[in-house]
């Protein structure tokens, strides 16, 4: 039998004649021997049920791909519309393209049959030995993550890293429990605003630039003080041989120290539940203004990332700290 007719559902390859071509037993689809063995079953397989077709399904995915004047596409898997600008259905989580559609199957297989890493991160490999992306990981789309909040939705609107903040929310929707985060730790208001958390990003922002400038401030206004070095001051503390005002600023420049410290791991600790809390809020507010295409195109515009205005601060603060260690430089080469 020939099937030059269809095309491979794994490598999206024409068959031709002499091909070496293995069918299907269970729905009929070929496949390349290749193919076949490198996925390790049908490509259809999780789609396997009485009345299933793999020419009916070939034949809906090449109308939908013929639909090129339509402003919308229509989901393989749950028949939903959506724009053609959308990369995963917003109704089911499932991928639109062709590729991402190959990489999901095969990602659900490796579900049904239990594997994880041993990291205990779900879908961590593909049949191949690499990385197999499922940007749900793993989670039913329809399901709740958050009050009144379904797992497709906070994936359009979290946008970036959908996978891993999907990981956390599911953990803290079900145990309470958080991950730290070291991009906050490291990069503190400045991450809160990238991830659209604005209010408590510029208060951490300010705050870190408050320090800074105070810092600043005390060396500069006591430079004989901290020309000693810190373990001649340290000894004339424990000696008792420091005056007052001077034990009074080294309390406060260390106090200072140690609440830029307490910054950091207050961000690294605690932005992810605040921002669960935050897409929880967001979402529910997008739903009750949006329906439709409408709600799917306002989950991705009011949520995503702000990159620009992240870059904006961090540099702001950067440059502040920066201009606070030359100015403490030249006062003290200046004494």
């Amino acid at each position: 039998m020939e099937f030059t007719e269809y095309t491979c559902p794994i490598c999206q390859k024409r068959f031709v004649k002499d091909d070496d071509v293995v069918v299907c037993p269970e729905c009929g689809a070929p496949h390349h021997r290749e193919c076949y063995e490198n996925n390790g079953n049908c490509f259809y397989e999780d789609r396997h049920a009485p009345g299933f077709s793999f020419d009916k399904a070939d034949k809906a995915e090449d109308e939908q791909t013929d639909e090129t004047d339509s402003e919308y596409i229509t989901c393989p898997n749950c028949h939903a519309e959506n724009e053609k600008t959308f990369f995963y259905c917003g109704k089911c989580g499932y991928p639109l393209n062709t590729q991402d559609r190959a990489a999901q199957d095969d990602t659900q297989q490796n579900q049904y049959n239990g594997q994880r890493t041993a990291q205990g991160t779900p879908f961590g490999f593909g049949s191949a030995g690499n990385p197999a992306y499922d940007p749900l990981m793993g989670l039913n789309s329809e399901d709740e993550i958050a009050d009144n909040v379904k797992v497709g939705e906070a994936a359009k609107f979290i946008g970036k890293s959908t996978p891993y903040f999907l990981t956390v929310f599911d953990r803290i929707k079900r145990f309470g429990s958080k991950r730290f985060n070291f991009s906050a730790f490291v990069f503190t208001g400045a991450y809160f605003i990238y991830r659209k958390m604005y209010v408590p990003g510029i208060i951490l922002v300010l705050a870190v630039i408050g320090i800074n400038l105070g810092s600043t401030a005390i060396i500069m206004n006591n430079q004989a003080f901290f020309k000693m070095s810190s373990t001649d001051q340290l000894n004339q503390l424990y000696n008792g041989t420091l005056k007052t005002e001077e034990i009074t600023v080294l309390a406060i420049y260390f106090g200072l120290s140690i609440l830029d410290i307490l910054i950091r791991v207050f961000s690294g600790l605690f932005v992810n539940k605040l921002y669960y809390r935050h897409c929880t809020k967001q979402i529910n507010r997008i739903k009750a203004e949006h329906n439709g295409v409408e709600l799917n195109k306002a989950l991705e515009t009011k949520g995503g990332v702000n990159l620009p205005m992240a870059i904006s601060f961090f540099a702001s603060n950067a440059v502040i700290y920066m201009l606070c260690r030359v100015f403490i430089s030249f006062n003290s080469l200046g004494g």
